[in-house]
């Protein structure tokens, strides 16, 4: 979350002494309270040049500030984020239930310059757990809001300047061949056919056998996320790392009370207490050494490879994300992401 609080300005503050303010800030909004900090509106540069080309300078900024503006709680926040993003909105006002200023929310800015590095999608898995749908599709072929996972994953990676991309493929990896081969993407699309299942990271042995420009991103075929690959990317350039594993922040609520004890001396309880974890969100980047760990034709998964690149002292990274993440690999997650692209 950014520091939000050089954001907020009174709704009784004057315009000009607003219009200072926003000129310091990176964002290009404003949040407007009242005095006991609850939300009142946002105002734009956009709506700046307008008052001052269509009014009297002097006022307050309650005279100018939009009251209709987009603002997200912990509840909605992912509905939120989707309209923001399709209004080009750069940052949202965070809100409690009683509609007062907790934080403020910054929508990323995607980079559109072409990458050269190699993207790898694993989408070789059988997604058993989403059977009877997987029956006769791969996941990855599955329709989250309309379109196959593997083309929201596709079309993402695209916007963002990736234009060279590998397929890990296994099963009904014809079925992925063919729906590639029949959609115009805007990149060079090639398949590596995975003969017996190899894990998360073992295939990428074979596969970097070809032409490829590290360090390479890879993620897992049934991920959709609206992070920024560049970023994570740049991490890796910028601080040398080995590999980069991508993280997401995941918060438990507990249902019971729970009660605190040393060797059951009881010493107090914490009513259904909440519990935030940092949860591998199944994108990596890895630089050429991390590759040259994996043996060819040795099952080997993701974790594993970095637990051995750690013993043997490479430099790792994590990044985190707090855009949208879910991992399709459940019913009730598809459903999830039904609803969200849908919205």
């Amino acid at each position: 979350m950014i520091e939000y609080k050089k954001y907020i300005v009174n709704e009784n503050q004057n315009i000009i002494e607003a219009l200072n303010i926003l000129n310091e800030l990176t964002h290009k909004v404003l949040i407007v309270t009242n005095k006991e900090g609850k939300l009142c509106g946002t105002i734009t540069d956009g709506d700046f040049r307008r008052w001052i080309i269509n009014k009297d300078k002097k006022g307050p900024c309650k005279l100018l500030m939009n009251t209709n503006c987009l603002f997200a709680n912990e509840d909605n926040l992912d509905i939120i984020v989707a309209k923001a993003k399709k209004k080009g909105v750069s940052l949202l006002p965070l809100v409690n239930k009683f509609g007062f200023v907790i934080g403020a929310y910054e929508i990323e800015i995607i980079l559109t310059e072409k990458k050269e590095n190699t993207v790898v999608i694993m989408a070789g898995g059988k997604g058993t757990r989403l059977l009877p749908l997987t029956k006769n599709i791969p996941k990855p072929m599955i329709e989250v809001g309309g379109k196959p996972i593997i083309a929201r994953i596709l079309d993402k990676l695209i916007i963002e300047g990736f234009e060279n991309i590998i397929i890990s493929v296994g099963y009904l990896s014809e079925v992925i061949e063919e729906y590639i081969n029949k959609t115009d993407f805007d990149a060079s699309i090639i398949f590596s056919k995975e003969d017996v299942p190899l894990g998360t990271a073992g295939s990428l042995s074979q596969i970097c056998k070809k032409e490829v420009n590290y360090p390479i991103l890879v993620t897992n075929g049934d991920i959709l996320s609206e992070c920024n690959y560049n970023k994570i990317v740049e991490k890796v350039k910028v601080n040398k790392f080995d590999g980069i594993m991508l993280g997401k922040e995941e918060k438990y609520t507990i249902p019971y009370g729970v009660i605190e004890h040393t060797d059951k001396n009881w010493e107090g309880i914490v009513e259904k207490p909440t519990y935030s974890f940092m949860i591998n969100a199944g994108i990596y980047v890895l630089s050429e050494s991390m590759i040259e760990l994996i043996e060819d034709n040795k099952y080997l998964d993701m974790p594993t490879l970095f637990k051995k690149a750690n013993e043997l002292n490479f430099k790792l990274g994590v990044e985190s994300t707090s855009q949208y993440w879910i991992d399709i690999g459940r019913h009730e997650t598809l459903e999830s992401a039904n609803n969200y692209f849908k919205s």
